[in-house]
């Protein structure tokens, strides 16, 4: 063996992989929600878990609770999951190869979920506002505690859009290795060149769909209806966008996809579970989206191909 030649890294079996997705998911999201029991009873509120993805106090005691109380209650747990997200991505690199491979994985998993968290919390913003912390927690301290209106709130949501859409340009260290890095990285003229005329122009037209869906919701937001789910439904036509895009038989893609991606669906066949068997809406739309981000990911990690597809 080559003196330079460092060892590969050990890596973990599919089903390994997709259980430490599951078990980082719970726990990204139980430990959110501990955040507002924590919060809320140090700010003077009775709180307690409403249910598993929801903890905040009676209808009786938010209506006569301290407004500062109620946006501590609902703030602080964005804030602190949005931030854990971040350390666990730049955590990444630090601890592969000096911890168990078990562990890496899970705190790269804790990045995939918390980091496109920022762009999903921030799409809440125009939603209803609920106090009591049965609602979206942007909404609940940017509209109801600062009493942001809802044109304002609807812009935000956008912008959160497109930070869910962006996140998966930045997990690339929280998913690859060594040998990746080392990969030739592709110019978005690159990607383009040889790319099937039928993928570049589905891409258009999903371009263009995300656009019409993006407007749409907004409008519905600004009017005070139900405009989320077409949010929702953009970063779906995201994932197939991207999808058509990456070149998956390119180095870095198919380390991304066989590594991540499958896993990631696994996993949130598992989530999808888990919402089903608890009728909690939270872990529904979590599921759907999980893998997502990693999509965009796969097209910024991948390297130079001996053919285009």
């Amino acid at each position: 063996m080559d003196g330079n030649d460092a060892p590969a890294p050990r890596r973990l079996n599919f089903v390994a992989m997709a259980f430490i997705a599951i078990v980082a998911h719970l726990v990204s999201t139980e430990l959110h929600e501990c955040f507002h029991l924590i919060v809320g009873r140090l700010s003077g509120l009775p709180a307690h878990f409403l249910n598993l993805t929801s903890v905040g106090v009676t209808p009786s005691m938010a209506a006569n609770a301290r407004p500062s109380a109620l946006a501590l209650m609902n703030g602080v747990a964005p804030l602190a999951t949005m931030l854990l997200g971040v350390v666990a991505l730049f955590a990444v690199p630090r601890l592969r190869g000096r911890v168990p491979a078990a562990v890496t994985a899970f705190v790269a998993w804790c990045a995939i979920f918390a980091v496109p968290y920022i762009g999903l919390q921030t799409m809440t913003t125009a939603l209803p506002v609920r106090l009591r912390g049965n609602g979206a927690d942007s909404a609940a301290v940017i509209g109801g505690y600062f009493g942001v209106p809802i044109g304002a709130r609807t812009v935000i949501s956008v912008l959160g859009l497109l930070t869910f859409m962006a996140s998966g340009f930045w997990l690339g260290q929280a998913v690859s290795e060594s040998s990746t890095d080392a990969l030739s990285r592709l110019t978005l003229k690159q990607h383009l060149r040889g790319l099937a005329l039928w993928r570049i122009v589905t891409a258009l037209a999903l371009g263009l769909l995300i656009l019409g869906m993006t407007v749409r919701g907004a409008l519905l937001l600004a009017c005070g209806k139900d405009g989320f789910l077409s949010l929702l439904v953009a970063i779906w036509i995201w994932g197939a966008m991207m999808t058509v895009l990456v070149r998956w038989r390119a180095p870095g893609a198919r380390e991304v996809r066989d590594e991540w991606i499958f896993p990631g669906l696994l996993a949130s066949l598992g989530i999808l579970a888990i919402g089903l068997l608890t009728r909690l809406d939270d872990f529904l739309t979590s599921a759907t989206i999980f893998v997502i981000p990693l999509l965009a990911t796969a097209w910024v990690l991948t390297g130079a191909s001996p053919r285009s597809e």
